[in-house]
């Protein structure tokens, strides 16, 4: 896991395009969510189970999901990932997490802890 100190500058990686994209929001949200990215290639047996953890964790909690595919990925490259499946968590430049070679139930607890829940309304509401 690597995480940020808020005294450190902040890092190249911050300038790719998919962060860049997601901070260029900020301004129109009363308050923004987290961009998750979550790091797979076609090769990795686990990370199947990683996509559909998170599609199950997007009905109640609210962020914002990018999938880059490691071999393929400068922002993998930059942020040295090498064990897969991955999830860059980023809140902003002086807060986020990379968690990698997760197993079981990570993707879950990790989407609990730094994403808000969903509100949702259904017809027993």
């Amino acid at each position: 896991m690597v995480t940020r100190t808020p005294d450190a500058q902040p890092p190249e990686w911050i300038g790719h395009e998919i962060v860049q994209g997601h901070l260029v929001t900020f301004p129109l949200k009363s308050t923004p969510v987290p961009l998750v990215v979550q790091f797979g290639s076609e090769q990795c047996a686990l990370c199947p189970q990683a996509t559909l953890d998170l599609d199950a964790a997007k009905k109640s909690h609210d962020f914002v999901w990018h999938y880059e595919d490691v071999i393929s990925s400068t922002l993998a490259e930059e942020l040295n990932v090498t064990g897969l499946p991955a999830l860059l968590v980023f809140h902003d430049a002086t807060n986020y997490v990379l968690y990698q070679k997760l197993r079981g139930t990570d993707v879950t607890e990790i989407v609990k802890e730094h994403c808000p829940p969903r509100l949702v309304l259904d017809e027993d509401f």
